[in-house]
């Protein structure tokens, strides 16, 4: 039945057709680096007018219209006064857990971004209502105000930060960031991004970077000062997460990641200091403009628990511009530790996903994924984004 449903909505969507996210897959229109169309040089958030007007040209399905138009503008088609950007994200998710015959919907998220830029100063952040987790997970990591153990509403903000341009190519910056680390996917579920903790949903650290983006090179080195907005200060996390890419072609961009961090404790484990760490390899590659091959290889390190791994590899093919069909096998060792072991500690686990990502129209994004894991049942989710 799972695969059934998923084919036919597969098959709905292929014949109707002819983020402000940064979407890792746009070098196969030779978008090897982020700044030109998003205010964070290294990708994400809140778009630049280069990035809307890229938005509507090469990620959003025409429908045969001329384009760019008034509608890839902030909310449609207001101009924004020159050096302010502003943006957002609204995100309606569903569930279908075929092991268990379960169904859920839920509000995903619901962000503004803003930014201005003054001269060399770059100033950006954002702010949003988020359901709480029962626990310091997911967007309850990045609370501001409410009661993460009633699982109500919470005020949110994902990251904020200054920054000043010294050089060309060159900017310093501190607040709360996004960790350099890794391929720079949404899919914060994933677990290149869950393990390493370096997901863009709410695992950002307060702390003081310097990047560069130019020409071929692109990178950023963060020391981090821990999450300020966990109040659990024994489980705040210091040392260091860096990131470096080489635009080794027009089509192929290669990189390396590494993280050491440092806690006095684990969650809910009373063991003493934890040392974590992640060193990586990534890869973007576009064969040919309808496919985007992404990889990255991880070696996982933490205090008590043998090198484990972690790994992703994505075939992305867009058959029509805006519609993408895509497949992702993940696979994950997290090492074994002192007592027992299983799946995913000490022995390999392994998942996969079967993906269609429709981009309808400007601002407009349709994506349902099925997901399947080695000892459960497959799940069906699908999103309904609103990026501004």
């Amino acid at each position: 039945m799972a695969r059934l449903l998923f084919a036919s909505t597969l098959l709905g969507v292929a014949l109707v057709t002819p983020s402000a996210q940064a979407f890792p897959w746009m070098i196969r229109h030779g978008f090897a680096e982020c700044g030109s169309c998003h205010v964070d040089p290294m990708g994400g958030e809140t778009l630049t007018g280069m990035g809307r007007v890229m938005s509507e040209a090469l990620l959003s399905m025409s429908w045969d219209q001329e384009t760019p138009s008034a509608a890839s503008k902030f909310l449609f088609g207001v101009t924004e006064p020159s050096g302010l950007y502003l943006g957002g994200d609204l995100r309606a998710m569903s569930l279908i857990d075929f092991d268990t015959a379960k169904t859920s919907a839920f509000p995903m998220q619901a962000d503004v971004t803003a930014a201005g830029v003054i001269g060399k100063f770059t100033v950006a952040g954002s702010l949003g209502v988020s359901r709480a987790s029962a626990r310091y997970e997911h967007a309850s990591k990045a609370r501001l105000v409410g009661n993460v153990e009633d699982e109500e509403l919470l005020l949110v903000s994902r990251n904020y930060w200054l920054g000043y341009r010294f050089a060309p190519g060159w900017m310093v910056r501190a607040g709360r960031l996004n960790l350099p680390f890794g391929v720079r996917i949404p899919e914060h579920t994933q677990w290149v991004r869950s393990e390493t903790l370096t997901d863009r949903e709410s695992d950002q650290q307060h702390g003081a970077s310097v990047l560069y983006a130019k020409g071929r090179w692109r990178g950023e080195f963060m020391l981090s000062a821990g999450n300020f907005q966990d109040p659990r200060a024994e489980q705040r996390e210091h040392g260091y997460i860096g990131s470096l890419e080489f635009l080794e072609a027009e089509n192929l961009a290669l990189g390396v990641s590494s993280e050491v961090l440092r806690a006095q404790r684990e969650w809910n484990v009373d063991d003493g200091p934890i040392v974590r760490q992640a060193h990586g390899l990534t890869a973007r590659w576009s064969p040919s403009e309808p496919f985007v091959l992404l990889a990255e290889a991880d070696v996982l390190k933490k205090t008590g628990a043998s090198l484990g791994y972690v790994g992703m590899a994505t075939l992305d093919w867009e058959p029509w511009q805006g519609l993408h069909l895509s497949a992702t096998g993940e696979a994950l060792d997290r090492g074994e530790p002192p007592i027992g072991s299983g799946l995913g500690r000490g022995e390999p686990d392994l998942r996969g996903w079967l993906t269609v990502d429709w981009f309808l129209g400007p601002h407009f994004e349709l994506r349902s994924d099925l997901v399947w894991r080695r000892d459960r049942g497959e799940i069906l989710q699908t999103q309904l984004h609103m990026y501004l």
